[in-house]
């Protein structure tokens, strides 16, 4: 790989800003649904066994590795914050210090939280109405997977640590290796050894240290991209990205819970429901994980030509961001309609299990075009300075924005009345956070002018 953003420097603050998002975008996106095909692959493997428990103990275990990965996630948005921003001011030394804290800081805070929800299995199970036969699989399968979150989190990190650098193409290498794995190793667990949700969990632990191995190597062997302070120092540098990962920690969180709630209103109609919202809940990061990576691959671009003082470059990348998600959802939603019958059939759904698949493709996938909107004003309040807004944003869209919309969905039309419901409380939100941003850019720009005069 070479030493690609130690050549390059702030390698953001040049060129087309579009063409920084597509390329930052796509391969971040190839990376994610890779990280997410682990998921949809297992579930499509453990359907074929044609048991609505099983299929549904998978998924009620996903909703809490769901709040495990947006932790990881708001790790890593807070490192690579710090990282591209210095990265742009030109204090590369720094840059690299911050990368190996955050690589340690992730290790110790995904074993404290994988410890955490091993201890509250029990208490998420039966928030989701877990049962008999579905809730012995889904206990299984959870204390077999949840002790390598840790290995999740420094995965991310490195993931973070690479895009900062503008090496979008090698942090997509390290989630592809762990989807191949995934592929080929499932059939063998579930069917051949006869392992089936056992052999499933098994294969997604295998997956995840793969995962995090081969994402320290890139980082720490194959580029000279991270390097360890003294332990006083990685304190300091944690409770510094902390300031923004935290916040942006609690802005993910958003995301699961609102899914946790959904799933919860769902499951009142059943283990074949509940199937097929586990379904829908791997499709959507695979449909939509272009959308997903869009926020933490604009962010280092925002972070970048913030941090160089560019305010016109920031408004752009913003812009294109906004133009990238309406244009990429409307493409996604369109494919899904058409192969809805055919992702039906994969899955061997009848009853509400397919109608909820069919739900989604017709009507739920909608709510991207709003979501999106959302992701990509994240990142613009994570790098300009002003992270506790997206978590308000997100907070208030997970939690106002769906349960009432979702209640009175169902009082309306049970499970179509709730895929209605999903879309309605996506609209606002979004909207009120796209006028917010481009206010806070007009604020710092206009401050970095008075300056300039002054």
């Amino acid at each position: 790989m070479g030493r690609q953003g130690s050549r390059n420097g702030a390698v953001f603050t040049q060129g087309s800003t579009m063409r920084h998002v597509i390329i930052m975008t796509s391969t971040a996106a190839i990376g994610m649904m890779a990280l997410f095909f682990v998921d949809i692959i297992t579930l499509f493997y453990i359907s074929q066994l044609n048991d609505p428990a099983q299929t549904a103990a998978v998924g009620r275990a996903g909703y809490v590795i769901g709040f495990l990965i947006a932790i990881s996630v708001g790790m890593m948005i807070g490192a690579s914050v710090l990282i591209a921003r210095s990265i742009g001011q030109g204090r590369e030394d720094d840059a690299r210090r911050y990368a190996g804290s955050a690589l340690a800081g992730a290790a110790m805070v995904g074993t404290v939280f994988a410890a955490v929800s091993l201890v509250l299995i029990s208490w998420f199970m039966n928030m989701l109405g877990a049962e008999g036969a579905a809730l012995v699989h889904a206990r299984r399968y959870l204390l077999i997977i949840l002790p390598a979150m840790p290995f999740v989190s420094v995965g991310m990190i490195s993931i973070g640590i690479l895009r900062a650098w503008g090496a979008a193409r090698e942090s997509m290498y390290i989630t592809l290796a762990g989807g191949i794995l995934t592929a080929a190793l499932d059939p063998i667990f579930i069917f051949v050894l006869g392992l089936e949700v056992t052999g499933a969990a098994i294969v997604t632990l295998i997956a995840r240290i793969s995962f995090a191995a081969y994402g320290l190597y890139l980082v720490l062997v194959a580029a000279d991209m991270a390097r360890f302070a003294d332990f006083r120092k990685i304190g300091l540098d944690i409770w510094e990205m902390a300031k923004v990962g935290g916040p942006a920690i609690m802005t993910n969180l958003a995301a699961p819970i609102g899914a946790f709630i959904i799933a919860q209103k769902i499951a009142e109609y059943g283990d074949m429901a509940l199937a097929g919202q586990a379904v829908v809940d791997r499709l959507i990061p695979l449909t939509f994980g272009v959308i997903f990576a869009l926020s933490g691959a604009v962010g280092p671009i925002i972070g970048q030509n913030f941090g160089a003082g560019l305010m016109d470059r920031t408004r752009q990348t913003l812009i294109d961001g906004i133009i990238f998600n309406i244009t990429y959802v409307l493409l996604a939603w369109a494919v899904l309609y058409l192969a809805r019958n055919a992702i039906i059939s994969a899955f061997m759904a009848t009853g509400d299990m397919a109608l909820m698949i069919d739900l989604f493709c017709r009507i739920a996938a909608a709510a991207f075009l709003f979501n999106g909107i959302l992701f990509v004003t994240n990142a613009a309040f994570n790098n300009l300075g002003k992270p506790l807004w997206a978590t308000g944003f997100n907070w208030s869209r997970q939690t106002i924005g769906v349960l009432p919309f979702i209640t009175i969905g169902a009082m309306w039309g049970d499970l179509t009345g709730i895929a209605y419901g999903i879309v309605a409380g996506s609209i606002p939100f979004a909207l009120i956070a796209v006028i917010f941003a481009f206010r806070l850019i007009r604020s710092h720009d206009n401050r970095l002018k008075t300056r300039a005069t002054a």
